[in-house]
């Protein structure tokens, strides 16, 4: 086999970037402010269908689990990490138990750093999980230890920032960022991209009248697709009305490259926008225009009160699956309560850690349920609404979201044959994905709790007519029993669409404890 320099220097470039982060890691402002908190957990449960097969298939099983992790934090001015780490580890009371795993790892982590201070910044982030192959197969939720329709996915990204002020006329951002997603023998695509993106913003003299230039590009290599390029350039004006109100306007260029099924893959585009903020409290930012693939809008409204948080989110974009899993939640608990709290803790680092105690104590998820990020191989125009309420009390938390997703194929179906099977291509032709979710926390008092949890989502595939529904609830009680001690006994029900085009369901009941040291 023959490796060619390119194929060299792409392999070395992650080695290369790992040295950079330790060299981070041996700064002295990086070994100042450490926390590291190593956890456990410790799970009995059983299921009425450990491998969640169908109806006819169900089997019933005692699985322990035991899941010790860690929690890494530093907090400087100069260095700002935040890591978690589970590994989770299961054992049935039978051996020959088919279609389940042994263990799975879960990996959040988070890294910024000034390097330079006002010039040279370094960010990173990276997480592994499973996720869920197939729209309209099982959902993963709360069984890590079954293995239909689902894949670990690896996605990391990492690169340097040069960020400088003209004085007060402009501001100036370069930024590199090196990325990789791979899941495993899934057959999606194990890839990696580099991308380069550069900024001219106005700065503080341009009051009214404000101006950016920005040019980006991305090169994608694909073991599962040929090798694709993304560019695109835009010069944007935004003029102040009032203090509180904005308009904008932006044209430019789009130019993607990948093998179209249909329709131009480039073109010019255009968009009106307005920004309008009354309040702190409040934001309202709206657009619309055309791209090459036709009309295009955006959304983005947000309402806080002392108890309430309530967003409206609407986009529609050109995105890939790699794409996705590169990104966060889309609807992040974290962010929610980080809103509402932000009346009582005005510290950011404060704010963060009253969030992380409070979802820690009440059972609250890191993200809210929404479209599933299914796997295929190909480009997409992805046109999605979402909206979210968080409503608080002395005694309660109630979290509401709801969410529409429609994915429209712009490449070739051929490369998503080893995940789909040769004769289910076009099940990803054009799909849509509507769910709605419902979460419940109260309190009994400072040490026991109440979470309740809904979640259901319909998928249907336009193209072949197939269409699933997925549901989910879950009943706990939670008790602390010291401030690094709590325990949770849990009712557990989930049903929806298994493969082969049959149905499961799921019954489960599981008590747990959890310490942190």
């Amino acid at each position: 086999m023959t490796i060619t320099t390119t194929e060299v220097g792409l392999r070395r470039r992650p080695i290369a970037l790992a040295a950079a982060l330790l060299a981070l890691l041996a700064a002295p402002a990086a070994r100042a402010e450490w926390k590291f908190t190593p956890t456990v957990e410790l799970r009995e449960t059983y299921t009425d269908n450990v491998a969640l097969a169908s109806d006819a298939l169900a089997e019933g099983r005692f699985v322990t689990e035991i899941s010790p992790g860690f929690a890494l934090a530093n907090n400087t001015r100069r260095f700002k990490l935040h890591a978690i780490y589970q590994l989770h580890y299961y054992a049935f009371d039978d051996k020959d138990v088919p279609d389940v795993k042994h263990a799975q790892n879960q990996f959040s982590a988070n890294l910024r750093s000034v390097l330079v201070d006002d010039l040279l910044y370094f960010d990173a982030s990276g997480s592994v999980g499973q996720q869920a192959v197939s729209a309209f197969g099982p959902a993963v939720n709360g069984n890590g230890y079954a293995t239909a329709n689902r894949a670990n996915v690896k996605a990391w990204r990492m690169g340097p920032t040069l960020r400088h002020a003209f004085g007060a006329s402009a501001t100036g951002v370069l930024r590199y960022t090196h990325d990789q997603v791979d899941a495993g023998a899934s057959g999606l695509g194990a890839t990696r991209s580099d991308s380069l993106s550069a900024t001219l913003a106005s700065g503080p003299m341009f009051r009214k009248l404000g101006w950016d230039i920005a040019f980006s590009r991305q090169n994608m290599n694909d073991n599962r697709a040929p090798a694709s390029s993304v560019k695109n350039a835009g010069l944007g004006l935004r003029y102040q009305v009032l203090q509180t109100l904005q308009f904008n306007v932006r044209g430019g260029y789009d130019e993607y490259d990948y093998q179209s099924i249909a329709g131009p893959s480039k073109g010019s585009f255009w968009q009106l926008g307005m920004g309008w903020e009354p309040s702190s409290r409040s934001s309202l930012r709206a657009s619309f225009g055309k791209r090459y693939y036709g009309d295009s809008y955006s959304l983005e409204a947000l309402h806080r009160s002392r108890g309430t948080v309530w967003t409206i989110n609407y986009n529609d974009e050109v995105t890939t699956t790699r794409a996705q899993f590169l990104l966060p939640a889309t609807i992040d608990t974290a962010s929610m309560l980080d809103r509402l709290f932000r009346a009582d803790f005005p510290d950011a680092e404060q704010r963060r850690l009253a969030v992380e105690a409070y979802m820690r104590a009440t059972n609250l998820p890191a993200a809210l349920a929404e479209n599933v990020n299914y796997f295929t191989n190909r480009y997409l125009l992805q046109k999605r609404w979402q909206a979210s309420v968080v409503l608080n009390s002395a005694r309660s938390t109630a979290v509401l979201s709801l969410f529409d997703t429609r994915r429209d194929a712009l490449s070739s179906s051929q490369t998503d044959g080893p995940i789909t099977g040769p004769g289910n291509v076009s099940t990803n032709d054009n799909t849509r994905q509507r769910g709605v979710s419902a979460l419940f926390n109260y309190r009994i008092s400072s040490r026991s709790g109440v979470n309740l949890s809904l979640v259901t989502s319909k998928n249907l595939s336009e193209t072949t007519g197939l269409e699933t529904e997925n549901k989910a609830a879950r009943l706990s009680m939670t008790r602390t029993f010291s401030p690094r001690t709590r325990g949770e006994v849990e009712l557990r029900r989930t049903s929806g669409a298994a493969l082969a085009n049959a149905t499961y369901r799921e019954n489960a009941v599981s008590a747990s404890i959890s310490m942190r040291f």
